[in-house]
Formats: C-alpha cells, structure tokens, sequence
C-alpha cells in the first residue's frame, strides 16, 4: 500500500493511491452506459486501432478568448460616471456568435470546427484571425442604396446592433488532442486529477458538441453541453401550459486504467411548443407541410387551462373575447410570452432592401416585448397603396390611405387574419403584430416554475431497458457520426460503430436489520422466488422491508404530550370542525405511533393560529412624508425591522398576528411538550421556513409538520413515517444492525464505537450570500444518532471547509460526554459535494485541518492522534447499469437472483475498468429502485490511516446505507451523508426565515461601505437544549 506521507518538518498530505481491488459478492457482468474510445498511447504493447489518425485523437486546438462588450445599463447620472455595461447572458452570446457565422465566410466555412462555451472562450481547429469590431460594423457586406424613387425601407436589424458596442477575439493558447491519450496507466493521484480539468478534455468535448450540431434534424444545445434532437427517435411529451418535455443527452470523458471512455446519458428539459405534432405521434412528419403559428400555441394553452378547471374538453374553438379575456386574467401566459422569440414568416429573407435578390439569409427572430393593447381590426395607420403590394413599386401622384392591421396583412402578404379581434403583441417599437404571422423560435427552454412535478418525474423514470435504448437509438448515432466524421483515422472505408460496456460487478450481501424483537434478514433466492413474508418476488425484499411488523429499538422513557396547533395562513378561520376532525387525527397518530413502541400523552386539546406567514414587507412613509403603498390593511400586524428604501422612504417588516400568538404560546410552554404543526397548506416555504426558526432556533421545542390533507387521512403508513423522525428527535432508536454488522464500526482493541462524520456544503442560501457547511457525527454503538454543527463558510460559492475544526470539536464533546470521557478511536470521515478535480484540495486542507483539531482537542495532556480514514461521496454522477442476467452462481455454487425492477441488484458493486487508474475509488448501487434507473454512488477513498481494504469499505458504506433512520429501505447514499444533507438544508431554511430582515436592519445601520453582516445575526447557532438532538430530520 502507498501510504500517506508526512513528516516532522512539515505535513505532507497526498491522495491515497489504490489499495486492492474487491473480491466479496457474487460476480456478475453488467452494462454501463459508457462507449470505448481509445486506449491510451502508453499501454504496453499496443496495438493499432482504426481510430488512429482520428482527429479526436491527433488535431491541434486553437483556444481564443471572445469578449462582448455589452451597451450601457443606463444613462449617466449628470455628474458622475456612466453605470457599467450590463453582463449578457449565455442565450445571448450565442445568439451573437451565430451572428458572426452568418457574416465572417471564415466562420462559416468551419462551423463545425469552431466551437464556443457560452461564456468568452472559442475552440477552434483551425487558426482564426484577430479582430476587434465596433459598433456599427456588423454587417460584413455593403448596403445597397434603393432604388430611385423606391419608399425607403429600414435594413433589417442585425441581433448585435442592439446587444454590445464591440466584440474582440483573441488568441489565448493551443492544446493538442493527442494529450488525453497520454499518462493512462499512471498511477499519481496528482496527474490524473489534472487530467480530469484538462484544456484538451474540455475542448474536445465541445468540439464534439460543434459535430453534433450539424445534424440534419432540428437540435438544441442548451446550458453548454445537452444537445435536444427534435426527431422521432427521441421521446416528448406536453407539458404544463404552452410546453412539452423531451428528452436529449450529454457526453463527458472518462479515464480508465489505459482507457479512454465516453460516458453518455439521457437528460430532459421542458421548451415552448413549436409544432403541432411532437415526437412519437404518428402525424409527426407533418409538421413539414403544417404551420403552427402564435395563435395555434395561445388556442392550445387556453384549452388546456380551461380542461384543467372544467375538467373536460372543449370541442367549440374559442372567439377572439375569449382569447382575449384569457389573456388578461392568465398571469402564467402574459409571462411565457413575455421574451418569447419569435419569427415572422411572412417577410422574404431572400430579397434586398431595395429589392433585388439576394443570398437567402437565415430569418432573424424577435423577442416579444409585451401584449400590445391594440387588435389587427383597431390598429390603424397610413400608408401608400403601392408598398400593399408585393412589388412596392412606387406609382406617381398616388396618396396615403388610412388601413387596417388585418387589411395589410391580406394585401400585402395575403394573409387572412382569423382572429383579427385578438390583441397583438409587440416586438418593440412600433413594431406590432398579430400572433397569426408569428411562429416560436425553436428550442426555447420552457420559463417559469416547474409544477407539474410529477408528470416531470414519471416522464424521466425510465427503467434501464427503455434508457439504454432510448441513448442508443438518440445520442449513439450522434456520436458515431461525430467521432467518424472526416474519416475514423486508418479506417477509410467503414465507420467504427460504437456500443456500450461491458463491465464485472459484484453482489455484496444486505446486512442484517435489527428492531426491538425482530430482524429483517434478506436470504438469496433464484430470480422471481416468491417472497418468504410477504407479496412479491424475493429479489424486491432486499433492502426494503414491512415497518408494520416491527417495533423500534427504543423510546423516550417518559410519554411526551403531543400538542397539535393548526397553522392556518389566512385570516378567515376555518370551519369550527376542523378542530374536532383535527383531535380525531391526532388520537388516530397517537395508536398508530404505540403500535411501533412510540408513547403520546393527547389530552390536550388542538390549537389553532390564524393569519400565519412570513413577515411582509411594508412602506410606511415617502420623503414628502405621505403614506407609501403596501399590505397594511389594519389587521394588527406588528411592526418588526425595517431600513430605508429608495428616494429616502423606509418599509417596516410586520410580524403577522398568527406569529406574535405562536411566540407567544412557545414562550410559556411545559417541558415535555412535543409541538405538532398541522399546515393547512404544504407548499409555502416561507411559512415553513420561518416556523422551523421560530420552534428550532429561536426557542428549541420539539416540533415536527405534517400537512393537513394527508394527516386527515388518518393513513398508518404517513402517521409512521412521521413517527420516525419523531423518535429520532426524542433521542430514541428506531432500527440499527445486529452484532455482526456493527463489528465493521467497533474497535476491536477498546470496544468502543468510531466516530463516523459526514460533511457537506450548500450554496447561495440567499443571492451573493456565503455557502453554509455542516457536519454529523455518531456517538453511540447503534449508529442511528447523528446530531451536528452548522455554519457559515468565508465566501459565496465556496465547497471546501478551510474551518472544519470548528465543526469537528463539538462532535468529540458529545462523544466524550455519552462514552464515559473516552475519546473515539477511530474516525471515519465522509465527505459529500465535492468535485473529482477537488479531491487533493480536500486532503491538503479538509483532512489536515480535521488532524490538526483531533491532535489538539485532548486537555488532558496525553496525546490523541486517532487514524482518519476520508471517503469523498458523488451522489450525483452520469454513470448507470443495466443488468443483463436474472440469476447468477454465488460463491457457494447457487443460483441466485442478480437483478430487481429491471435494475442491478443492491449491492452492486463495480470497482474495474470504468473506475480510475489511480485513485481508490468504487461504484456502489446500495438501494431497490422503485421507479426509474437506479443511480449508483461514487465512493473515493483519499486518505486511509486505517488501511482499511476494498471490501471493508464497500461493506461498511453498504451497511451504513442500511440505518437512515427515518426509512425502512435502504438509501442510494450512506446515512451520515444524507443526514449532512438535511442539517444544511435546514441551516439553510433558518438564514432564508430571518435574511430579509437582517438585512434590512443592517442597512438602515450600516455606516461604512465596507460593513458587513455579521455571521452571529445572519445563522445564529442553534440553542443548546436541541444541539445534540437530531431536530433537523
């Protein structure tokens, strides 16, 4: 083994290398869902390959810097300088960049050798000259001047004349594709995390994106590396109001033991709907010989608003009052068409402004600016009879005439308005146009929040047979044709077809779940067995059990009084009912939670609070010293912080009347008080949020939600996932594993339990505000307790924990104080979010620091240096398997089933030939997927004190995904992790509660430029009665 080395000089901290491979399981062959590119150049005795000569294994990349210099925000102040330009954004770069492909021949010529990455870099594969061009100077080709005694006619505008004042490129570097292929069996840590952010990598992977963009079906390229092709091999669906989803794909590079792997994946967006026919219907191809103009899209969004309320379709078409009536009361539509790029068909793109032909040029698209009051019959204007005609040959003497909207559009483009009473949408200026002569721009990401969560999530649950098709049949011939394109290297003659890999996998056993007085213990059978207990084939019992059957290890000794309180958002008061119907439900909770050993005491009555929210945001007063507007409505809010606004006026923040009786009623509240909230709605943060605050951070009191339509229900099932957490927060025990499994986590020379941390990050609790770290810890033999720290990191965006000392020290007091003043023995450090280019920086300061904290935490003068073992966590990756047997033969010679759901068995273990030549790292698919393909983990093992091998770590991580304590199935990720996850997400909920009025008061005292919030009124800590309490589940 490559020990991490350090020494007394100076501590040197290094990934660890590879330690073996594993070799426990039942082996089986699987499908991943990556493609074999090229072996590396330094295999021993390699053999030549087609691709040889390829130019994505031998071309020279030209890496240029582009900058777009945008216009002015605004006009200057009159003394001072003028306000920078604003930033554009990536949709707008690239329409200036096709821009540039339509005017430089260059350009064009090598479009698709010529990519760029949506913010100031092009990769190109030819040198491209410098240039600077200013404002004015985007139209490469001489204006013609019109005709004598033509009407003059405004040049159409060039997307670039409104957007930036100049635009520079500029050489930057070379790179050479032939480096990817090079250091693939190398075993430095160091080199292969180069490898993995490499220019040459990044530019070969645009490149490609260039290739595939020249597909002859309609593609989309959206967010940089997802590619959309609008064909009949790809899947699509309507979706939500104007829009429909699809699905597309990405690739990436992966580095293999002298390997060189593509990985591609399916991914989906919503767009705007731009045909008539989406993909998979059998009129498809139809879309050809059918427009589908504005209008078509409007009808289509008002029958399905109006299907949604009515519930049934209507076959009568709407008249131009109805349309118009939507328009005026539909919000979600005024927004979806505001900034919505449009074509206008009817104008001949082939013609010059005086006339004359010339080279078709690609129609330009216009952004909607608003609705425009006016309809095609009631707009009016002037104009001369001969520019109604398609000619506009000017005719001596003739005068204007006053014309309809709908009369030009007939005469002169022989359009016949059906709705000529629908008001029309402006394009900016006076430019004013009736939906009928406009069609959608093509992929066009649908705006707006996504609602129809589950239409979403049912659409992308793909099991893996329908997946892996879906990737061969859409993206694999996007690749191949990419790959092959100009010649595949020596082959000439005949493309490589590309196919995904094989590779070996290994079935771990499931741990042994342990309850009060039973077990749930998964045995191995032959494919489709019928369950022991239970419905259903055996393979679906592993790692998902019957809750209902078993009673949790432990409980609060003492029964604690529930008291349900009805938070209630409005100020009108719900029936008087609902408070008999509420106290039914409680009763019903309270048997459910005895029947798996939880104890209530709900004598008490349900309480209810009216008038809830978030605080509202109010002004109260105008320079000139006049009431300004806003929500006070005389309902007797309280005024909390306030600040100044703009022009001098100030706004208070009021407390509503529902939060000043709930901190109120907490303020008085007894001991052993388990407060139950019962929202009447479930779907506003804000009132979430600011509850979580208030119970958790503000007064510490026990508090779990649960949402009023699914409580009334009085369904087991909801009332014992809620119990779940309760117990959790009541420092109970709700399942762990038996003797055996705990083995793994105990420490043979003093018995005692290792400290298992996980650490994670989020980002941007509020805009521009710093990220928030938190970390767990264990401090008991069950392993199912997991308090934890949280708090905020030195900057916004900000992934690596350069303070994670801080975190550390309370998770030694806690488990010191519960294990009789000893100290742990061991550590077991996992670490979530982090990047594969970020794994050395999270050794060199993340383990160092948590060294460095351990070394000085013991006051008593002897010496505490336990051995740390880190393991980095990707949850979120683009790998995926698809089985290709039902049985195998286990180590013992049986058959035994190796697939369930359509997926790989939990368990499943790949550790070769898709993992890295260097670091210590496996996949591990630990959950039963109930819907979709499953996603496996990722695990990295970089730096390991312990010399801890592949099979104790993969089975130490599959047994942790066993104890999440408030599920009765095994998880995609190990339990401490996930728990990670939830403290930063309520760390987060606490700074979102109050960050409006912190602010607010902090502006209204800030004194210097300079001044910043401080970190205490931003996060406060959380209070010490519920600090090691898992009041975060």
């Amino acid at each position: 083994m490559a020990k991490t080395r350090r020494n007394d000089a100076g501590e040197v901290y290094e990934v660890e290398k590879r330690l073996d491979y594993g070799t426990k399981g039942t082996q089986v062959e699987v499908l991943s869902n990556q493609i074999h590119l090229s072996h590396g150049d330094d295999v021993p005795d390699k053999k030549d390959e087609e691709s040889d000569g390829a130019w994505w294994k031998t071309a020279t990349i030209y890496i240029y810097h582009i900058e777009f210099v945008g216009k002015a925000s605004g006009r200057a102040p009159p003394s001072g300088n003028a306000p920078p330009p604003a930033p554009l954004s990536k949709p707008k770069r690239y329409e200036l960049l096709e821009e540039l492909y339509e005017e430089d021949e260059t350009l064009r010529k090598y479009k698709d050798r010529i990519a760029f990455d949506g913010q100031d870099t092009l990769y190109s594969r030819v040198p491209l000259e410098e240039f600077t061009l200013f404002d004015g100077c985007w139209k490469v080709g001489k204006k013609k001047k019109a005709a004598p005694g033509a009407p003059a006619k405004k040049e159409e505008a060039s997307p670039a004349e409104g957007l930036v004042t100049q635009i520079t490129l500029q050489f930057a570097s070379k790179v050479s594709l032939k480096d990817i292929y090079k250091a693939t069996m190398s075993e430095d840590t160091e080199e292969q995390e180069s490898k993995m952010s490499a220019p040459e990598k990044t530019a070969l992977l645009y490149l490609m994106g260039a290739k595939f963009l020249a597909s002859k079906d309609p593609i989309f390229q959206m967010q940089g590396n997802k590619f959309f092709i609008f064909n009949n091999k790809t899947k699509a669906i309507p979706f939500q109001v104007g829009g429909y989803l699809m699905f597309g794909f990405t690739v990436s590079l992966v580095f293999s033991k002298g390997t060189v792997l593509l990985n591609v994946i399916n991914v989906s967006l919503p767009f705007y709907k731009h045909t008539k026919y989406l993909p998979g219907d059998p009129k498809f191809k139809e879309n050809d010989k059918t427009r589908y103009t504005l209008m078509d899209w409007l009808i289509e969004c008002y029958a399905k608003v109006n299907s949604k309320s009515s519930g049934a379709k209507s076959k009568q078409a709407p008249t131009g009052k109805d349309l118009n009536n939507f328009l005026s009361q539909n919000m979600e539509v005024k927004n979806l068409m505001k900034g919505l790029k449009v074509y206008r068909y009817y104008i001949n793109y082939s013609v010059d402004a005086n006339g004359t032909p010339k080279p078709p040029r690609k129609m330009q698209a216009k952004g909607i600016f608003d609705l425009a009051r006016e309809t095609a019959d009631s707009l009016k204007f002037k104009a001369l009879p001969s520019s109604l005609t398609k000619d506009e040959k000017p005719v001596p003497g003739e005068q204007e005439i006053t014309v309809t909207t709908t009369s030009y559009f007939a005469k002169k483009y022989g359009i016949k308005l059906q709705y000529p009473d629908v008001r029309m949408v402006s394009l900016g200026g006076k430019n004013i146009v009736p939906l009928e002569c406009l069609t959608i721009v093509p992929g066009q990401k649908l705006k707006g929040q996504i609602y129809e969560e589950k239409t979403m999530i049912d659409f992308t649950a793909l099991r893996p047979d329908d997946k892996f098709n879906l990737i061969s049949n859409l993206a694999l011939p996007s690749v191949a044709r990419a790959l092959n394109s100009e010649g595949n290297g020596k082959s000439k003659k005949s493309a490589t077809r590309y196919e995904f890999l094989k590779v070996p996998s290994r079935i771990i056993d499931a741990p042994t779940v342990k309850y009060k007085d039973t077990n749930v213990v998964y045995k191995d059978a032959p494919f489709g067995t019928q369950a022991a207990q239970g419905k259903g084939p055996n393979e679906e019992t592993k790692g998902k059990w019957n809750l209902m059957k078993h009673q949790f290890i432990s409980a609060s000794a003492d029964p604690y009084k529930l008291r349900a309180i009805f938070i209630n958002d409005s100020s009108r008061a719900p029936p008087q009912s609902i408070l008999g119907k509420l106290t039914k439900s409680v009763e019903q909770f309270a048997k459910d939670a005895g029947s798996v050993g939880v104890n209530f005491d709900v004598s008490g009555h349900p309480l209810l609070i009216n008038d809830f929210n978030a605080p509202v945001k109010r002004r109260v007063d105008s320079p000139d010293g006049s009431r300004g507007r806003g929500r006070g409505n005389g309902r007797g809010r309280g005024r909390g912080r306030g600040g100044a606004g703009r022009n001098g006026s100030s706004f208070v923040y009021e407390i509503t009347p529902g939060e000043k009786k709930l901190v109120e009623l907490l303020k008085s509240i007894p001991p052993k008080v388990y407060v139950l909230f019962v929202l009447a709605r479930g779907n506003d943060a804000g009132i979430y949020n600011r509850l979580k605050e208030i119970a958790d951070l503000r007064f510490g009191v026990l508090n779990s939600c649960v949402v009023w339509d699914s409580f009334s229900k009085n369904s087991p099932q909801y009332n014992t996932n809620a119990v779940m957490k309760m117990n959790l927060k009541l420092q109970g025990t709700n399942h762990s594993l038996d003797a055996k499994d705990m083995e793994l986590l105990t420490d043979k020379a003093t018995g005692l339990p290792f400290l298992v941390i996980a650490a994670d990050v989020t980002h941007y609790p509020e805009k521009d505000q710093n990220s928030i770290a938190a970390m767990v810890g264990s401090y008991e033999k069950t392993f199912s307790k997991f308090p934890g720290d949280y708090m905020l990191q030195d900057e916004p965006g900000e992934e690596i924990i350069s303070r994670i000392g801080e975190l550390v020290a309370s998770r030694l007091d806690l488990y010191r104080e519960k294990n009789n003043g000893k100290l742990p023995p061991r550590v077991l450090f996992y670490r979530d979010g982090v990047s594969e280019t970020q794994l050395s920086q999270v050794v060199k300061i993340e383990v160092k620091g948590l060294k460095q904290a351990l070394r000085k935490y013991n006051g008593s003068g002897k010496k505490y240096d336990p051995p740390v073992t880190c393991v980095v966590v990707a949850k979120r990756n683009m790998v995926r398997f698809k089985p290709l047997h039902k049985n195998a033969k286990n180590a013992a010679g049986e058959e035994v089933a190796v697939q369930s759901m359509g997926n790989v068995m939990p368990g499943t273990v790949v550790d070769r030939e898709i993992t890295s030549p260097a670091h210590f790292d496996f996949f591990l698919q630990s959950q039963q997927v109930l819907a979709g393909t499953g996603v496996p983990c990722h695990y990295w093992c970089v730096y390991n004190e312990n010399h801890f091998d592949s099979d104790y770590l993969q089975a130490v991580s599959h047994a942790l995904c066993y104890i999440f304590g408030r599920s009765s199935t095994s998880v995609k990720v190990v339990a401490p992790v996930y728990y990670a996850d939830l403290l930063c997400t309520r760390a987060s909920q606490f700074f979102k509660a109050n960050f409006a009025m912190v602010n607010a008061e902090f502006q209204k005292q800030k004194k210097n430029k300079e001044d910043v919030i401080t970190a205490y009124k931003l996060l406060p800590p959380i209070g010490k009665n519920v600090k090691s309490l898992m009041y975060y589940i």
